[in-house]
């Protein structure tokens, strides 16, 4: 009997991608797979949308799409130390990992991922800390290194412990006085730790469940969730509007996907009904596709 719950990528298994197969005529994978027939100018969204549909469809010539626009990309983008190059590793490092098992795969990119982790440098930013965690445990994913997967754990634990308030915002994140973008910073670091918990899950890690006093990631969330819907609410700058906390959900709310197959926030569906399909080129790629549809529970068979 074939493993149907074995790993496609980092985020995704085979029997999401056969979920999505039986139910393609169903919303919301209709959506997603036009979405995922959409050409990119971006080479990082292209190579995740080709990797994906090489899986989805079994098509080895997508597969090798990905892998030349992997092999054209510096997958660690060498010299720079900047939040958004960490992502956009964290991205091409989920293109490899859809690779592995493809007839492009090469070698080569091992070295090169081991190298390049060693580039990036602690500095001290937490939210550069969540998203450089959730590289370091994709890159111990792909290198079978219990120690790289450990280190992004404790990043995960750390935060969890230290870093959610009760509340649920993200301290020396979310409550930087005087800073810009503040919600943004939320998003982006609730979106790190989850797909850090999405992650450790693939190689038997539970991080979803670790709490500290009842705190988890699900507090954070649900207080980036609620503040989606009542911005004028937002107590860390002014300004912030329903129209800019939809923008910034279209560009890193990929995650809620996830998020509603564990435990969905109050009100969830009116988010996914205005933004989906969900997609993200450094994490978690077309969720609404791999995550949008939840698997039947099974029945427990009683004799009354």
């Amino acid at each position: 009997m074939p493993q149907t719950n074995r790993p496609m990528g980092l985020f995704h298994t085979e029997a999401d991608l056969q979920l999505a197969r039986e139910n393609r005529e169903r919303e919301p994978i209709r959506s997603a797979l036009a979405r995922l027939e959409t050409p990119a100018a971006d080479p990082l969204v292209e190579a995740q949308l080709s990797a994906l549909r090489g899986q989805l469809f079994a098509e080895l010539e997508a597969g090798y799409l990905a892998a030349a626009a992997l092999n054209e990309s510096d997958v660690m983008i060498a010299g720079s130390q900047e939040l958004d190059s960490i992502k956009r590793a964290l991205g091409w490092l989920s293109v490899a990992a859809m690779l592995r098992g493809h007839p492009a795969w090469e070698a080569s990119w091992r070295d090169q991922i081991a190298a390049g982790l060693d580039r990036f440098a602690e500095t001290g930013d937490k939210l550069r800390e969540f998203w450089l965690g959730a590289l370091t445990m994709a890159a111990g994913i792909l290198l079978e290194s219990d120690e790289a997967i450990e280190r992004g754990a404790a990043v995960y634990r750390r935060a969890v412990d230290q870093q959610i308030h009760p509340e649920g915002y993200l301290k020396g994140v979310a409550d930087i006085a005087d800073a810009p973008q503040r919600y943004e910073a939320q998003v982006s670091g609730s979106y790190a730790l989850v797909l850090l918990a999405e992650m450790a899950g693939s190689v038997g890690l539970d991080l979803w469940t670790y709490d500290s006093r009842a705190v988890s990631v699900f507090t954070a969330v649900t207080y980036t969730h609620f503040y989606y819907f009542f911005p004028e609410k937002w107590r860390w700058e002014a300004g912030l509007t329903r129209e800019r906390t939809a923008a910034i959900m279209r560009s890193e709310g990929a995650f809620m996907e996830l998020v509603n197959r564990r435990r969905p926030p109050r009100g969830i569906e009116q988010f996914l009904a205005e933004q989906r399909p969900l997609f993200c080129a450094w994490g978690g790629g077309l969720t609404t596709l791999t995550h949008g549809l939840a698997p039947e529970k099974k029945r427990r068979w009683r004799l009354w």
